[in-house]
């Protein structure tokens, strides 16, 4: 998202895990990503320097195994939230199918990572976006944040073009992988998923995400991941 809106905008971009990591004199016009608690410094922050905050969601279970997945390749995830989003180094080799997936996804941890996008999903004020309706069309996706930016976007379908999915798979910590909504419904058995849902519930009720039975096996489930995970 940051990219494809800075590259068809003409915006400096950053991203960074702090916003105090930012440069002290911002350009005026930049896009910034970042994963950062709705508090009134970082409020403030964005206020005096006018941004206009978008928020993507995407359903809580695809991000705790898209987080399960990325943390084996990128060592930085220890720095997401100054190290309050809790990934054991022990869960890292771990399948979704585990029982240290399984605590880990219903931990503290967990809690905090899925707790940004909750809180800023309550700012009447904020942009919103679903990753599910951006892989489904996002050229009407892209095309409506822009729109309520009041910018007008140059070569639009070029930038989502050039920071396509196969752009981010090939990157040194693999920032892309499967591009799948739903994908949880393959790598985590119902029992498991309910368990999650009914520790995060809150955030999957505001969201407008659910949960519905699957037949997945443990034994399915394990033979998926290691197939997805190659």
């Amino acid at each position: 998202m940051r990219a494809v809106l800075a590259n068809s905008l003409g915006l400096d971009q950053f991203a960074v895990h702090d916003y105090r990591d930012l440069p002290k004199n911002i350009p005026e016009n930049c896009a910034v990503q970042i994963h950062w608690y709705r508090e009134p410094h970082f409020q403030r922050f964005l206020s005096s320097n006018k941004f206009h905050i978008i928020v993507l969601a995407r359903h809580p279970l695809d991000v705790l195994i898209s987080a399960l997945r990325f943390a084996k390749y990128e060592p930085d995830v220890s720095r997401w939230l100054d190290g309050n989003v809790e990934i054991p180094s022990h869960v890292i080799d771990k399948s979704p199918v585990s029982a240290e997936f399984l605590q880990y996804a219903t931990s503290w941890g967990a809690e905090n990572l899925l707790s940004v996008t909750y809180q800023w999903w309550h700012d009447p004020s904020v942009l919103k976006a679903k990753y599910e309706d951006i892989v489904l069309d996002p050229i009407r996706e892209f095309s409506r944040l822009v729109d309520r930016l009041n910018e007008a976007p140059s070569e639009l379908n070029a930038a989502i073009n050039k920071f396509s999915l196969p752009t981010f798979q090939n990157t040194p910590n693999k920032h892309g992988w499967q591009g799948c909504p739903g994908l949880w419904r393959q790598l985590i058995p119902f029992i498991d998923a309910l368990q999650i849902y009914k520790r995060h519930r809150n955030f999957f009720n505001l969201l407008g995400y659910s949960i519905h039975p699957t037949l997945l096996s443990r034994r399915s489930a394990q033979r998926n991941w290691q197939r997805l995970s190659t």
